[in-house]
């Protein structure tokens, strides 16, 4: 059976009755529909049924930059219909039919001046006169109509379009030529689509396999031979948080050996609890638990040899660092790291490996360790760092950070630029990193 995409649509009437006939040919969609009067209603109909709806349509800009600046709403489940291109056109012929000319000036607001300017040039009207209200965020009426009204009565336009409501209704009382800029079927046609392959998508992306690795880090094999009965009470401690972890996120628990454990979920589960909880989280319960620090790491994966193998890499991943971040790999090859404080740093696996396969022949360092130094280098907007520097990034000891350093420049991706001034002792060698250069 095929997938319903459930769609809450927010707009004024006129514009919600023409945008359900456009969804009415287009199968696997439901919009379910909210009418305002007023913009700013909408704060209310989100909060009242945010959480029976997974994505937004808007009827127009005005609601969907309102509602983002409301923090009712996230960019990637909502969208608006644009109102530009046959929407605007049909309003612009309208409002030439209904005055009886061809304008000469007019004013428009909510829609990007670049694309009622290409429209002009596609239609051969580049001689009318536009002023364009500010088009970014949310502006309210009152304010759309005080600018349409102001270039109106200083005779600078002969008619405004707007594409707000009240902004219509309040320039009509105050008789000033108003034409309002409505959906069209076409424009809500292609929103409905585009949501439709979204929605499914992130739908599918939800059902998508999800493996957590947990690596318990054991004790010099000296300390395991004088207490063994005490490690196996750890590792039971280490089982029954990983049976409650597992059944919190509707998934199971398999062993595989050597304190390795995987726990096989989808991704939307684990997103779900991700909402309430911190990735270091498990960690800190294990450890309180049986006092056995442990790596994470996390697999996605189209398949379930695709995520295993993800959640392995992850793994090795961590096994690289000292500070005990976790780990997590997606279908894509894209690295995340995550730190105690919940801060993430992201990288792409495969293109760093494509990158610097040649220059790492014979090299002592992995791509890995070059690709997160290329990420920490942007994250931090700095090319220019001594060893003390790296350390702090990487986590690890100043006399690690010389080493990767000296790899670095060894392979053509760092070089020494000087050193650093105004210290005293032993100078630090300054190291320009080169990455893309």
């Amino acid at each position: 059976m095929a997938e319903t995409v459930k769609v809450g649509l927010i707009g004024p009437n006129d514009s919600v009755i023409e945008t359900m006939k456009a969804a009415g040919s287009i199968e696997g969609i439901e919009l379910i529909p909210f009418i305002y009067q007023h913009t700013e209603e909408t704060k209310s109909i989100i909060n009242e049924h945010s959480a029976q709806i997974g994505h937004w349509l808007f009827s127009g800009p005005a609601p969907y930059h309102f509602a983002l600046k409301e923090e009712l709403i996230d960019a990637d489940h909502a969208d608006y219909i644009l109102l530009h291109g046959s929407s605007l056109l049909g309003t612009m012929l309208d409002a030439f039919v209904q005055e009886g000319a061809v304008l000469s000036s007019i004013s428009v607001d909510s829609v990007p001046r670049r694309e009622v300017l290409k429209m002009l040039k596609d239609f051969d009207l580049e001689k009318l006169e536009i002023h364009t209200a500010p088009e970014l965020g949310y502006i309210p009426a009152e304010e759309l109509i005080d600018y349409h009204e102001k270039l109106y009565r200083s005779g600078h336009i002969q008619a405004a379009l707007t594409c707000v409501h009240a902004a219509y209704n309040g320039l009509k009382e105050r008789g000033v030529p108003v034409y309002r800029i409505s959906v069209s079927e076409l424009a809500a046609h292609r929103a409905i689509s585009v949501i439709k392959e979204r929605s499914l998508s992130d739908l599918y992306r939800m059902k998508q396999l999800a493996m957590i690795g947990i690596e318990i880090i054991y004790p010099s094999q000296a300390q395991q031979r004088k207490t063994p009965f005490k490690i196996e009470r750890q590792e039971l401690a280490v089982n029954r948080v990983l049976i409650d972890f597992a059944e919190e996120v509707k998934g199971s628990k398999v062993g595989m050996g050597n304190g390795i454990y995987f726990i096989y979920t989808t991704r939307g589960e684990l997103e779900l609890y991700g909402k309430s909880h911190y990735p270091e989280e498990l960690k800190d319960e294990i450890f309180a638990n049986s006092k056995f620090e442990v790596r994470i790491g996390i697999g996605y994966g189209r398949t379930v040899t695709e995520s295993e193998q993800n959640v392995r890499l992850a793994l090795d991943y961590a096994r690289e660092k000292e500070n005990g971040d976790v780990i997590n790999i997606d279908e894509g090859g894209k690295v995340t790291e995550i730190n105690s404080s919940g801060e993430r740093l992201r990288y792409s696996r495969r293109s760093s490996e494509a990158k610097w396969q040649e220059a790492l022949k014979g090299a002592s360092i992995s791509q890995t360790v070059i690709a997160r130094i290329e990420s920490l280098s942007r994250h931090y907007a700095k090319d220019e760092i001594t060893a003390l520097e790296l350390s702090q990034w990487m986590n690890s000891t100043e006399r690690n950070a010389r080493r990767i350093l000296t790899e670095l420049e060894s392979i053509g991706v760092a070089e020494v630029a000087g050193e650093e001034a105004g210290r005293r002792g032993r100078p630090r060698k300054l190291y320009r990193l080169t990455f893309g250069t």
